[in-house]
């Protein structure tokens, strides 16, 4: 469903270049959910928005679904660290917002928007504004907006990082279920080495920059999952460690030359 081959890209500025990743090979499967980690300043937030359309690429290519991506497209849907709802709409306008600027007929997706409301536990919260919501509550309508047009693919930016544990958690539950019966190929972001395990398929660990592929981990752990005392909790325990210990390892001219599988 996306493919990276060779991707590099360079920020040039007044105090010079700064190479932010080199060399990115991947292949996301169709229905995927794969989680990227790494240090702060490796790259994982410029990688999402190359995927997106929202930076061009210095070297390489990103296709999704066979298409180079030039520009933004309708098919992918990113979410934010910050809802970043509009004030003055209700929590049901927030969701129709995309209906609005992609020209789709309001009515078809109303019955959506409700189902999505109803699916995250927000139905009768339709007519409230997002100052009157918790910071989990408006992290959700954003969700729903990003889920409103059925995007095929979904970019996740850290969308957990300014909640409190116990809502991200539940939160990451919620994903996981919305990812099973949606099956959207997602690509996420996190700072969390418990999120990563909890929600992906595959966890990809970014060397410090210029950020590059030191290794893909497979998380093979039936879902759902959770860091509560359930039957997988020991694989659980056990794949955050062996990520922690990557995470922690000095980059190397070896690692640094080594691609994703």
């Amino acid at each position: 469903m996306i493919r990276l081959a060779g991707v590099s890209r360079t920020f040039t500025g007044r105090s010079g270049a700064v190479e932010a990743l080199r060399g990115i090979d991947l292949d996301v499967k169709e229905g995927e959910f794969v989680a990227v980690v790494g240090r702060s300043g490796c790259g994982k937030s410029t990688l999402l928005r190359l995927v997106a359309g929202l930076l061009p690429v210095t070297e390489g290519e990103i296709t999704v679904a066979g298409k180079r991506v030039t520009k933004a497209r309708r098919d992918i849907a990113m979410l934010f660290q910050r809802p970043a709802l509009l004030p003055w709409r209700s929590v049901l306008d927030n969701v129709l917002l995309p209906a609005e600027i992609f020209g789709w007929r309001r009515a078809a997706h109303r019955d959506r928007a409700q189902e999505l409301l109803d699916m995250v536990g927000l139905g009768g919260f339709e007519k409230r504004l997002p100052h009157e919501l918790s910071g989990g509550m408006q992290q959700r309508v954003s969700l729903c907006r990003s889920l409103i047009g059925d995007p095929r693919v979904m970019l996740m930016d850290e969308p957990f990082s300014a909640l409190d544990a116990l809502t991200r958690e539940e939160l990451s539950v919620e994903l996981q279920r919305l990812h099973m019966e949606n099956s959207a190929t997602i690509v996420f972001v996190t700072h969390s080495i418990d999120e990563a395990v909890l929600l992906a398929d595959r966890v990809v660990v970014l060397s410090p920059r210029p950020g590059r592929i030191r290794e893909v981990v497979d998380i093979d752990i039936p879902r759902p999952r959770s860091l509560g005392r359930d039957a997988h909790l020991e694989q659980v325990a056990r794949c955050s460690a062996d990520l922690h210990e990557l995470l922690m390892e000095r980059d190397t001219p070896a690692a640094a030359g080594e691609g994703g599988r």
